[in-house]
């Protein structure tokens, strides 16, 4: 049965969109066999001492996220298969000096293209992948297949760049390079240029800021970008709460392995017949305001604590992060283009992850400081993060059904 839904799944596909499904999959095996050794790289191979460290990390996170509204307008621009290819071309100049560089200046510069990289081709991508479908029912499937495939390179990844740590971390930053490179030529191969950008003729008369002001004041939008954008929040707390977290309950950071092995199993195995039964049983707006209600909630599990297993209440916080993920995320981006014209799906596409960034930046910050403070409980912290979701779950709802009818 699982066999027969994922090949009637994939025939949906139409050539681009097998290409574009699979850049997802390839975008965070090549990513993820770098960044998540890049901070101890810095730290205990090259002697960099934590500031400087936590500057570098902090310029790829910011190149990428402060630019996603920049690189999505210049897709709708220049093309969206321009923008993806340049993309390429210059994550893989990022990741060789993050690969080979030794002093700081280059690993800025290295940091800065790799991030500037995803801002350039995200916004593209996603754009390209909804005018391949524009019928909303094929558009959440493909969009869920897309997931599901960055999920299964999100798995993989830190594997085998951990395998090829053992080596030395410049054969890492080659390797992910690598990958980019066969990207490159796989689509500048096989990706066609998108048949109603061939002329661009009407969205280069109209300048890029009155684009960027019509976005902004487009009310019903802005609405969405902001209930939607508390999805970032939540996902970046697995890489700055849970953490934390994990190392005060457990000691244990064998865990933090643990914790995303199973978000990403989960995500792997179980998202197209989630996709599916959202599909039938709950429709977009019930799965939008409960996804985001059940990733929420899934942090009031550390609240609870097992003596004999002190690893379960994070499994099961990654559990149930995961299964709310798998119903909401697809549907926020297969959203997007209901509010915009074809030819402007990259700006839009850049703005909602430009938001969204910036909701995960004063997310971190805020339960970073939080965390650290002796004078407040946790416990506050997971309930604050709950009802954070609860209430955008419900904003979701309320803003989807009405617009869907």
């Amino acid at each position: 049965m699982f066999s027969k839904h994922a090949i009637q799944d994939w025939k949906i596909l139409s050539p681009a969109g097998r290409v574009l499904v699979i850049n997802g999959f390839t975008f965070n095996l090549g990513f993820y066999m770098l960044l998540p050794y890049l901070a101890d790289h810095l730290q205990h191979n090259l002697g960099i001492s934590g500031w400087y460290v936590g500057l570098i990390i902090g310029l790829r996170v910011l190149s990428q996220q402060g630019l996603f509204l920049v690189g999505g307008t210049l897709g709708d621009h220049l093309g969206y298969k321009r923008l993806i290819l340049l993309g390429c071309a210059v994550r893989i100049a990022g990741f060789i000096l993050l690969g080979v560089g030794y002093n700081i200046p280059v690993l800025m510069v290295g940091a800065f293209l790799s991030g500037f990289a995803g801002a350039l081709f995200t916004p593209s991508s996603q754009a390209y992948l909804a005018s391949e479908y524009p019928e909303a029912k094929a558009r959440n499937t493909v969009f869920a297949l897309q997931n599901l495939m960055s999920e299964a390179g999100m798995l993989l990844g830190p594997l085998l760049g951990l395998s090829l740590l053992y080596v030395d971390f410049a054969l890492v930053g080659l390797v992910s390079a690598g990958l980019f490179t066969l990207l490159l030529i796989i689509q500048w191969r096989y990706l066609p240029e998108l048949a109603s950008q061939q002329t661009l003729p009407a969205i280069q008369k109209t300048p890029f800021w009155c684009q960027w002001v019509q976005m902004l004041t487009h009310k019903v939008f802005m609405q969405f970008v902001l209930c939607s954008s508390v999805y970032h929040l939540l996902f970046h707390q697995l890489y700055i709460a849970v953490p934390y977290e994990v190392r005060v309950v457990t000691q244990d950071v064998s865990v933090i392995t643990w914790v995303f092995a199973t978000s990403s199993i989960t995500g792997v195995l179980m998202q197209m017949p989630v996709s599916r039964w959202v599909e039938k049983h709950l429709g977009i707006a019930r799965g939008m305001g409960i996804g985001m209600s059940v990733m929420g909630s899934s942090y009031l599990w550390l609240n609870l604590a097992f003596p004999s297993f002190p690893a379960l209440p994070f499994l099961l916080c990654a559990l149930f992060f995961s299964i709310g993920s798998m119903l909401v995320f697809p549907l926020l981006g297969a959203y997007v283009p209901r509010f915009c014209s074809p030819k402007e799906l990259g700006s839009h596409y850049g703005l909602y992850s430009c938001i969204g960034g910036l909701y995960a930046f004063i997310g971190n910050i805020s339960t970073g400081w939080l965390l650290s403070s002796s004078g407040i409980s946790h416990a506050w912290i997971w309930a604050g993060l709950a009802s954070i979701a609860l209430l955008s779950g419900i904003l979701l709802f309320k803003l989807t059904n009405t617009t869907s009818h």
